[in-house]
């Protein structure tokens, strides 16, 4: 009897733990369901609050009748609203970035026939050709000592443009170069301006040369004087024969040492005198409401 009592007593001792730890297991596992149920109401009434804000504008979406026991949340002023829905792109030191320029969108397809492009794509393809042409002068007219020698590009006289203006120990020049042969209507010019140039010499009692350096051709075209009866000509050479035909007119003509730094000096802006005086010049304060789009008056 003493056995079986001390037996029962143990089974009776055992089943009352147990259903104690039954128990607790069954709280735990209640409060921890409770609180993922508590989350995931709390994330999905944020998500609704989310997209109701967003339908309205960014306006605060109402308050449920859950949450009306809450206080409620002031709404931002209209500017803090402007900058919430739309903030201001600004660099790592604060500034504000400039928008991006974004071009328009291209031009499909051709709108001129060939025949409207090919005039001013030839004249285009000439102005390229008489720039390299130019070029080539300058780079042969380096050598001529600067001491010696003055050379301006582009002068503009009467009101012609003069691809270079040379002065030095051996005279004046006037000189132009050709990337092809030239017309015989084109050598009228040269010799017509090159008269411009030394009636801006008063007192010189020589011609000012004029030349044309054919510099795309044959280097070795041998200088020749052009003309047509009771026309003004001109030289014309290849570039290897250019400084040989500005030297072999000699110092007769030309001008010395002092003339040529003379001549630098009053060709170089002078800041402390006021420009000149220009007849019949436009006024500064002068203003012409220009024509608009399309009139074609």
């Amino acid at each position: 009897m003493p056995l079986a009592a001390n037996t029962t007593g143990e089974h009776s001792t055992l089943a009352v733990l147990a259903g104690l730890a039954i128990i607790v297991w069954a709280l735990g596992a209640s409060i921890a369901l409770t609180g993922w149920l508590v989350q995931t109401t709390h994330r999905q009434v944020q998500k609704r609050r989310f997209r109701a804000r967003a339908a309205n504008g960014g306006a605060p979406a109402p308050v449920s009748s859950a949450a009306s026991n809450r206080p409620p949340v002031p709404a931002p002023p209209p500017a803090a609203q402007a900058r919430t829905a739309n903030p201001v792109p600004r660099d790592g030191a604060g500034a504000v970035k400039a928008a991006p320029n974004v071009a328009p969108p291209a031009i499909r397809g051709t709108r001129l026939s060939p025949e409207t492009l090919e005039p001013l794509g030839e004249d285009l393809d000439a102005a390229r050709l008489l720039g390299i042409a130019e070029a080539r002068v300058a780079k042969a007219l380096e050598v001529l000592p600067r001491d010696r020698w003055y050379v301006e590009r582009y002068v503009y006289i009467n009101p012609h443009r003069i691809p270079f203006v040379v002065v030095g120990e051996t005279g004046v020049f006037a000189l132009w170069g050709y990337a092809g042969p030239p017309r015989w209507d084109e050598l009228r010019l040269p010799g017509e301006v090159a008269a411009h140039v030394k009636a801006r010499l008063p007192g010189y009692a020589w011609d000012v040369k004029a030349g044309v350096c054919r510099t795309l051709a044959n280097h070795e075209i041998k200088p020749r004087w052009w003309c047509r009866p009771g026309e003004p000509g001109a030289w014309v050479m290849g570039r290897e024969w250019l400084i040989p035909w500005i030297e072999h007119f000699g110092p007769e003509h030309g001008l010395g040492v002092k003339d040529i730094e003379r001549l630098r000096a009053l060709a170089n802006p002078r800041r402390d005198s006021p420009p000149p005086r220009v007849p019949e010049a436009v006024p500064d304060d002068s203003w012409v409401t220009p024509p608009s789009v399309g009139d074609s008056g």
